[in-house]
């Protein structure tokens, strides 16, 4: 694992994800058809932010799109806004996620021993508070 990624802000991934029913593909599989469509990896929250607002204008041409319906930097609490969807007022039945998430690039082989250990750990927490 590289230190300088610990330190350094993580890249951010925005997509759009459509869910909308459409033509069963296979008559058994009932549900939504989902698409998901990446709009670009950014270095920042900052720019990530800016190029998802623009995708939600687009969006804004064909579904309601409220004031409050943006990526911010400074939300509830003071996290960012990094969700946005039109899931409660849906147009056409057709509902948008927009989503920016952090990346994060890590040795994979050291995230699945962690994983390991941090059962263990929680097994031996579990048999020390059953007492």
């Amino acid at each position: 694992m590289n230190k300088e990624n610990n330190t350094k802000e993580p890249k951010r991934l925005v997509t759009i994800e459509l869910r909308y029913e459409g033509r069963p593909v296979n008559e058994d599989v009932g549900g939504y058809t989902t698409r998901t469509i990446t709009i670009g990896i950014y270095d920042t929250l900052d720019e990530a932010i800016e190029q998802g607002n623009k995708a939600i204008e687009l969006l804004s041409k064909y579904f309601e799109v409220r004031s409050d319906d943006y990526f911010v930097k400074n939300a509830l609490f003071g996290m960012p806004r990094t969700l946005v969807s039109n899931c409660c007022y849906r147009t056409q039945q057709i509902a948008y996620f927009a989503k920016i998430t952090p990346l994060h690039f890590d040795d994979l082989e050291a995230a699945v021993k962690e994983a390991f250990a941090a059962r263990e750990r929680y097994k031996k927490y579990q048999q020390e508070n059953q007492e």
